[in-house]
């Protein structure tokens, strides 16, 4: 949200540079006082007042909803579900600022911790499907074109080395997840407005999926991908686990997803995140992502949401060259 105001006050002329900061200091609570935190963030009183873990819970409810919508194969979600983490923690490992990225659970360590802790959340929601509480920080420059000019010519740098916002969504849902799932029943799309976010950002952009080299979103618990799969338009609704099956969100396949490692891999310092997968994606447009940089990729985009997916932002960010 602050860069879109950042961008939306350069493009009104009112400042030339706006510089966006993200950060979050997560881990100096316990768990149990962070959830409390962080259900204030959402429709507290009403949905998360008395939950131990609100968020893994009410991410589960999405889950449950897939399931009955869409009529998946339980197995076959929840293997989906294990193919996101064990991707995203992958990518990790290529990331030098990703928590995971010293960290060995191959499926097998993940399986006995998912047996372990299988009550700990309630709800369909296992460990391997959450993301980490993290510390964290993202800074990023914002510029006019003029501005943005001047500073490579100072610098000597090429245009290549910079990048541009291209398109921009944003939406909002109903507060109470009921009320989300309730007005989305004529939908063919669980969270609808997460679909339209992204079809903003797209249109404003002039593109669509087959134009997109690579995506940072926001993959706080698992399903938050596989949903987003068919948002994006990579699939049809219902049919997110054949992108998984067939790797096409891998960071060598068609379209990646969180090269980064995302949320699960990367860690996810709430208030830093939306600007560290934009971050990211600037990273990989301009070719500068090192270890987890996707081949030849010129124009990326991000999905990031607000509570339970109540609100969506979408931006479309391709290298100044283009």
């Amino acid at each position: 949200m602050a860069a879109s105001v950042a961008s939306s006050r350069i493009r009104a002329g009112d400042i030339d540079l706006g510089i966006v900061v993200g950060a979050e200091i997560m881990r100096n609570v316990t768990p149990l006082v962070a959830n409390e935190y962080l259900g204030a963030c959402s429709y507290y009183s009403e949905e998360a007042k008395g939950q131990r873990f609100f968020y893994p819970q009410i991410f589960g409810r999405f889950t449950e909803e897939a399931l009955k919508r869409y009529e998946i194969n339980e197995d076959r979600l929840n293997d989906a579900f294990m193919q996101i983490t064990l991707k995203n923690r992958g990518n990790a490992k290529k990331n030098k600022n990703a928590q995971t990225r010293n960290e060995d659970y191959p499926r097998q360590v993940l399986d006995t911790l998912n047996r372990k802790y299988r009550n700990a959340f309630g709800g369909r929601t296992r460990f391997s499907d959450c993301s980490q509480i993290s510390d964290g920080a993202s800074i990023l420059f914002l510029a006019s074109k003029p501005y943005a000019e001047q500073h490579l010519k100072r610098s000597g740098r090429p245009k290549e080395s910079i990048a541009r916002i291209s398109g921009e969504g944003f939406r909002v849902a109903a507060l109470r997840f009921d009320d989300k799932v309730h007005q989305s029943q004529t939908s063919e799309y669980i969270l609808p407005w997460s679909k339209k976010t992204i079809d903003d950002a797209f249109s404003k952009a002039g593109v669509t999926i087959n134009d997109i080299d690579a995506i940072e979103m926001h993959d706080c618990f698992t399903i938050g991908e596989y949903l987003a799969i068919s948002n994006f338009g990579i699939t049809g609704p219902g049919k997110e686990y054949e992108a998984i099956e067939n790797e096409i969100t891998a960071i060598n396949g068609k379209t990646p997803i969180n090269p980064s490692g995302g949320l699960i891999g990367a860690g996810h310092p709430v208030g830093a995140s939306g600007a560290r997968m934009m971050l990211d994606i600037f990273k990989q447009v301009t070719g500068s992502a090192e270890e987890y940089q996707v081949e030849n990729a010129k124009r990326g985009a991000t999905f990031n949401v607000g509570g339970s997916c109540t609100t969506s932002m979408s931006f479309v960010i391709e290298n100044a060259s283009l």
